[in-house]
């Protein structure tokens, strides 16, 4: 069984995840996928550039930067027109690790037995997520749950993650270090040892760690907004011979 929208967009803001889009890529792709589905999921599909640009109101400079970086994560893949004989042509991509599995079901939400891919409930520590979307299809959702030693070394390792959390931190209005995030990220995971917390999926983990950083530096930023000013001065008593020196040169 293909893939579907559904497919497409957990697979996108999985990416996005690992490190951000922007929010002409977001849209670009979104378009992507909106014209995949007007033409009734002919996928690759013909889609002119001038069509693209109009929606989206970007120059064609900018359309093929945007393409690329959506290419370069492979997302989508392109093929040029040929002069004025064809348009160009767009494919959206499944990246083999991001497929999942998923469960025919009939109108009384019986299974009918037909399968694509697999959607064995483990004992193995996995957890099993499952979806219903509008047309009766359940997707079950696999995520793998990780030793916390494990999750630390993988996340504090991971490079690219670590500047797009950074990014998006900045845009949020908290403008930290990288070296700053990953001493942070110490005391994440310090945290959640302390805390007594189980294994997690990789996923969840980096969601709460950002979730964790804003709210802890901005409890620190109102703190500091409430110390109280300090005064510095001398204060003269009446019979102080300096009270009524001139103090111009000082």
């Amino acid at each position: 069984m293909e893939a579907n929208s559904f497919d497409y967009m957990r697979q996108f803001w999985r990416e996005n995840e690992i490190q951000l889009f922007s929010a002409k890529e977001t849209q670009l792709y979104f378009f992507f996928l909106a014209e995949c589905n007007r033409l009734y999921w002919r996928n690759p599909f013909g889609c002119s550039t001038q069509r693209i640009t109009n929606n989206l109101g970007i120059s064609r400079q900018t359309l093929c930067r945007l393409r690329k970086r959506l290419q370069d994560r492979g997302l989508i893949a392109y093929q040029e027109g040929k002069n004025n004989s064809s348009t160009p042509e767009y494919t959206l991509l499944m990246k083999a690790d991001n497929r999942v599995a998923r469960l025919n079901v009939t109108p009384n939400g019986t299974q009918d037995g037909t399968q694509d891919g697999t959607a064995n409930v483990t004992q193995d520590g996995t957890i099993i997520k499952t979806y219903k979307t509008e047309n009766n299809i359940s997707v079950i959702d696999k995520e793998e749950l990780l030793p916390l030693n494990q999750l630390q070394n993988h996340l504090s390792g991971n490079k690219a993650w670590l500047c797009s959390v950074k990014e998006y931190i900045g845009k949020q209005g908290v403008e930290l270090d990288a070296a700053y995030i990953e001493k942070q990220l110490e005391a994440f995971f310090l945290y959640l040892q302390t805390s007594g917390a189980s294994p997690k999926s990789e996923a969840d983990t980096q969601r709460h760690f950002v979730n964790w950083l804003i709210k802890r530096e901005n409890k620190r930023e109102s703190k500091q907004k409430q110390l109280p000013s300090l005064q510095v001065g001398v204060k003269l008593t009446d019979n102080n011979p300096n009270k009524f020196k001139d103090i111009s040169g000082w």
